[in-house]
């Protein structure tokens, strides 16, 4: 178990929903200072303790009484950069535009392209999110795997598919004249153009998320996320 009294844990405490918790990942270099999520929001699937916890359990775990739960980060490389993304990466149709049609290929595979909105690649920290809206599976946060789901997919056929710790996912646009829009966690990615691809994969580093001692990721799902009322 962590302690603050060891040489230099430093900690970031974000007061408010999820949403406040993915934006205080970002604010730090490769997402490695860990993050205590206190609830002020709505749901809250990643904090650790709603307002009702201070400032009891605020005080015990920054007495060091907390773990870290270690969770998958996507590591996307567009045009030669790369970009981290926590929840997901998003790959979108142009506001007010119409369908996208994308190619996906995975660990070398390649499937035939798909006219939808647009596709979502997420972890299982992010399957609560976007991911789940389109149909796609919830996974449990101890999972090094993403989920690759397509937004309204023109096609009876397509199903969502959830991809190995070491595989690759390379998705293209074969949109004609048309970029499609890039999102990371939320955030504007960039552009991909026309006949452009970006590689996405699970990055060799993890985000660390302060936990109570004893956390259980199905019973805070349940309660938080399937049956809030108990």
């Amino acid at each position: 178990m962590p302690s603050l009294d060891d040489a230099r844990v430093d900690l970031c405490i974000a007061l408010g929903g999820d949403g406040t918790i993915l934006r205080a990942f970002n604010r730090f270099p490769e997402m490695q200072t860990p993050v205590l999520g206190i609830n002020f929001g709505r749901v809250g699937f990643l904090s650790a303790i709603g307002p009702e916890g201070v400032p009891d359990r605020l005080r015990s775990i920054l007495q060091g009484q907390f773990d870290t739960l270690d969770l998958s980060l996507i590591e996307m490389t567009n045009g030669g950069a790369t970009s981290l993304a926590l929840n997901d990466v998003v790959v979108h149709k142009p506001d007010g535009g119409s369908v996208v049609r994308l190619s996906y290929a995975v660990a070398g595979v390649e499937f035939p392209s798909l006219a939808c909105d647009g596709m979502v690649l997420a972890t299982p920290a992010g399957s609560t999110a976007y991911n789940l809206s389109n149909g796609g599976p919830l996974m449990s946060l101890a999972l090094e795997t993403m989920a690759l789901t397509a937004i309204s997919p023109h096609s009876l056929m397509f199903r969502t598919l959830v991809i190995g710790p070491g595989d690759k996912v390379e998705i293209g646009n074969k949109t004609r004249a048309a970029a499609a829009k890039i999102y990371l966690d939320g955030r504007d990615g960039g552009e991909l153009a026309t006949g452009a691809s970006v590689e996405i994969s699970l990055a060799p580093q993890k985000a660390h998320l302060v936990q109570p001692p004893g956390a259980d990721f199905y019973r805070t799902l349940r309660d938080r996320f399937i049956h809030p009322s108990g």
